[in-house]
């Protein structure tokens, strides 16, 4: 009787141990062509075998093995995802303008093509939407490029101000600096605008013309002052007046 269980007891584990060996196949078959989201798939699944079967074989070894293999699966696909994170944030890092967007864009597109093609094989399903999202931004941009030097003054800034409320709860730094220049570019159109009206004049008449917080203005009126083609000779902070430059004929 202990003879007959002993011998079942074997053809059992040695049955189990092929299964094992067919899904390791299988694993490294899937590690060797980049699909490691189905390749741990397949460890999950083996691990789930041996946990079952723990308590009436000697799995030790094997359950060793397949820990050992999970382990290493999770970290080659922890090391490609870092891969294109590290592309998509170097390109975040780009310091982006109205002339350069249009490459910019392109060079996103050529990453969301790769992310795409092994969407399923890296689980990249985060950095796809983050790459949907981004591009969703930058036509939302172009919309705002296309007509801001058309539109009056305070039509533009309503868009820009819808575009910036929108975007920030996003970790998209060069989006966000680069609706700041144009909202800079916009001030700047309307100051020059205002230097055919004044020699100097008061931030507090400014701030009440163009709708925009004191406070703020003076900030952009640091930053414009800066700006080779700023109308802008000076800023008084003691008696907060703005000096124009003479404008020549």
């Amino acid at each position: 009787m202990n003879f007959n269980y002993n011998l079942e007891s074997f053809k059992n584990k040695r049955d189990l141990i092929e299964e094992l060996n067919f899904y390791k196949s299988i694993i490294l078959k899937k590690v060797k062509i980049g699909d490691y989201n189905s390749a741990l798939e397949k460890v999950r699944s083996a691990l789930v075998l041996l946990e079952e079967h723990k308590n009436i074989f000697n799995l030790k070894k094997e359950l060793l093995d397949f820990y050992e293999l999970n382990k290493q699966v999770h970290n080659e696909l922890s090391k490609h995802r870092m891969i294109y994170e590290r592309r998509f944030n170097n390109l975040l890092r780009e310091k982006l303008n109205e002339s350069n967007l249009e490459d910019f864009s392109k060079l996103l597109a050529m990453l969301k093509s790769e992310v795409d093609q092994n969407f399923d094989k890296c689980n990249l399903e985060d950095i796809s939407d983050n790459i949907t999202k981004y591009f969703r931004y930058i036509k939302k941009l172009y919309e705002i490029l296309s007509c801001y030097k058309v539109l009056n003054y305070h039509n533009a800034s309503e868009k820009i101000f819808e575009f910036v409320k929108d975007i920030k709860p996003e970790n998209f730094p060069n989006l966000k600096l680069l609706i700041s220049l144009v909202y800079q570019n916009l001030l700047n159109s309307k100051l020059s605008e205002f230097s055919k009206e004044y020699d100097k004049v008061s931030v507090s008449t400014l701030s009440n013309r163009m709708a925009i917080n004191q406070d703020r203005l003076v900030d952009f009126i640091n930053l414009i002052m800066k700006q080779p083609k700023s109308p802008i000779k000076n800023y008084i902070s003691d008696t907060q007046e703005v000096y124009f430059k003479k404008v020549s004929f």
